[in-house]
């Protein structure tokens, strides 16, 4: 399927996984794929930032829904008084080898990899992110169009039922219809 997204959607899937890795989630959820459209120059995104989901409020609204992870919190406490705990990390990986910190010694359940910032890695896609990507084809085999754009995608986002992005679209006030007709609009304006 991926072979069918055109440039633009393979950027947003991959600022969704940069944009996921960021916020301290250890996944990719619909909600970073929604905040990825909104970021991108594209016709969907503009015409996301149009409605009011801007990727300031995407994100806003994204972070009161699901939270702050605790790791990211602890990382932005420790900077504060002036300790880099991704430097701490390469240090110790150059000591004892990567992902040292990785590793779960002896069963205590600590050790697990928390990134503060950017990091490396592969973050799994939510079911429900997998399904919307799904989707995306199908929203782009009713048009009739032979490739996955941003347009696809976020139709997809605006037609999910349940999880973290439709609440977001209510908690801006935003119905998902509108999402898919001011979408429609601008794809038929861009081609």
């Amino acid at each position: 399927m991926f072979e069918r997204f055109t440039s633009d959607a393979r950027a947003v899937v991959v600022q969704a996984q940069q944009q996921a890795r960021r916020l301290g989630h250890g996944y990719v959820g619909c909600e970073h794929l929604l905040l990825a459209v909104a970021l991108g120059e594209t016709s969907a995104g503009a015409a996301l930032r149009d409605l009011g989901l801007t990727p300031a409020t995407v994100e806003r609204t994204l972070l009161n829904v699901v939270g702050t992870p605790a790791g990211a919190l602890d990382c932005d406490a420790l900077a504060v008084i002036g300790i880099d705990v991704d430097l701490v990390r390469q240090k110790v990986e150059a000591v004892f080898g990567v992902q040292a910190l990785a590793r779960e010694p002896r069963g205590h359940g600590w050790g697990r990899r928390r990134s503060c910032r950017a990091g490396g890695g592969h973050l799994p896609f939510t079911p429900r992110a997998k399904r919307c990507l799904e989707q995306s084809l199908r929203e782009a085999l009713v048009l009739g169009d032979r490739h996955i754009g941003c347009e696809h995608i976020a139709l997809a986002l605006a037609g999910m039922r349940d999880g973290v992005a439709p609440q977001i679209l209510r908690a801006v006030g935003v119905p998902a219809v509108r999402v898919r007709a001011e979408v429609h609009d601008s794809y038929r304006q861009a081609g």
